[in-house]
């Protein structure tokens, strides 16, 4: 057993998961990785005038174009900096965001997916995610340039839907995908704020096909990012949210149960081998070597949340770990661009954004920060705002 032992911590050093393995979150500096991931998303903004966030910073190339799809979800997480942190700059900031985003709006109501300027035509995900930016500055008394602009985002995601409830038009290889949910519930959110039947169905319709898709043994189906792709622990993590938020904002308990079943597989895998594959196949086995880092803090939020709604704690010490093996990876204040920053795989030469700092990545751990610091607070319930919006 002790030579099996060795030589399972010696392969798992030399394929670049050791410092993975090792992470405890006894040992992690919690206040000091959120104070650095927080600085990091403002200097992404700072590098596209303070208008907008980078896509990210690409290792020996340099700070991205803006991209608006995760320059919008970026704006409920400084929101929730700010409340944090006691610092009016993340409100201004985030609304700076808001109003930059309503110039780039589509005559539509979409937005153009990928980095700015690189795609023209309109995109579900990135519209939705928008929209979720929206929600946030709405809560808060936005102005009525934001208002309208949600408005037309809202209607441009109902009107891409098709009669089984999926976003079936503007979406991204012309595929249909589960994780669109995510655009969903921002649909229910907006439909809740401004009073819109129209838009909280539509949203309802959605979710109702993500849960179709679903296996008995709790896998997604419909859920790569490209053909032929294998589904990705981000993208299962966007599913698993975008219905749980769903399901607090309805009360469906058949909503909370799908999110279940795939949280359960997930962390009979986590406690099982210790880390977790970017990549997945549709009976949960392992189809990648690396990690996406993204995927870990995501699915960290959602195991702190089952934990708060459903009592079981058993979610909690597996959204420690995964919290400090992301830790693990950031590089703390120093003279380099990228700390601060969490990049897209681990190995950072991994197949999701290779040799990337995305912004998202940083958006998502510190989101998962955050919830963190909420559970040893002792607050189980969500923030109202964060019923809107993440």
């Amino acid at each position: 057993m002790i030579v099996h032992f060795l030589a399972k911590s010696l392969s798992d050093t030399l394929s670049g998961r050791g410092p993975i393995l090792a992470a405890r979150a006894q040992t992690t500096k919690h206040p000091a990785h959120l104070a650095s991931g927080a600085d990091w998303l403002m200097r992404s903004i700072e590098a596209c005038g303070g208008q907008a966030s980078s896509k990210g910073y690409r290792f020996l190339k340099g700070w991205m174009p803006p991209y608006p799809e995760t320059t919008g979800y970026i704006i409920p997480t400084l929101l929730a900096l700010g409340d944090r942190f006691g610092e009016p700059r993340y409100a201004l900031t985030a609304a700076r965001l808001g109003q930059w985003l309503t110039t780039v709006q589509r005559p539509d109501g979409g937005f153009a997916g990928y980095e700015l300027g690189l795609q023209q035509e309109p995109d579900v995900f990135d519209t939705g995610m928008i929209l979720l930016g929206f929600n946030a500055l709405l809560r808060r008394g936005a102005s009525a340039q934001v208002a309208t602009a949600a408005k037309r985002a809202a209607e441009f995601l109902h009107g891409a839907l098709d009669g089984e409830g999926a976003f079936a038009r503007h979406v991204s290889h012309n595929m249909l995908h589960c994780y669109n949910v995510r655009s969903a519930w921002a649909l229910v959110a907006y439909g809740r704020i401004a009073d819109d039947a129209a838009a909280e169905a539509a949203g309802l319709a959605n979710a109702d096909w993500a849960i179709a898709q679903q296996r008995q043994n709790g896998f997604f189906t419909e859920n790569a990012f490209k053909p032929g792709g294998n589904a990705n622990t981000h993208g299962t993590a966007y599913v698993m949210r975008g219905l749980f938020q769903i399901h607090q904002l309805t009360g469906r308990e058949d909503i909370l149960a799908a999110v279940r079943r795939a949280a359960d597989q997930i962390a009979a895998l986590y406690e099982r081998e210790g880390w977790l594959a970017a990549e997945l196949g549709p009976n949960w086995e392992y189809r990648s070597s690396h990690i996406c880092l993204t995927g870990c803090a995501q699915i960290a939020i959602v195991f702190l949340r089952l934990a708060a709604v459903t009592g079981e704690e058993r979610y909690v010490p597996l959204a420690e770990r995964l919290i400090a093996q992301v830790a693990a990876t950031q590089h703390l204040p120093g003279q380099h661009r990228h700390s601060g920053a969490i990049a897209g795989s681990y190995p950072i030469q991994g197949a999701y954004a290779p040799l990337q700092y995305p912004n998202w990545a940083t958006k998502f751990f510190v989101d998962a920060l955050l919830e963190r610091e909420r559970w040893h607070m002792g607050q189980r319930s969500l923030p109202e705002d964060e019923l809107f919006a993440g």
